[in-house]
């Protein structure tokens, strides 16, 4: 699925590190949720593998789906 925008990481770092535990940036996540339409946390988690670690990134992994969802919806 195509969408009409294209989200950026929201501090102008593709390579922000969002898990460190797995290695998982921030432009993954945008990426999986914006093409995949992924809305839960634990399944951002099995597409990307960021939060299967210790887990201290789910609460950061939530804003990115509640701000990049909400984007992807209005839209969609």
């Amino acid at each position: 699925m195509s969408l009409p925008f294209t989200p950026e990481p929201c501090d102008g770092r593709a390579d922000k590190i969002v898990c460190r535990c797995l290695n998982v940036s921030e432009a993954q996540v945008i990426q999986m949720i914006a093409r995949l339409e992924v809305r839960t946390v634990r399944d951002l988690s099995q597409h990307t593998g960021a939060g299967e670690g210790c887990t201290c990134c789910h609460a950061k992994l939530a804003e990115y789906l509640e701000k990049f969802s909400c984007e992807a919806a209005a839209l969609g």
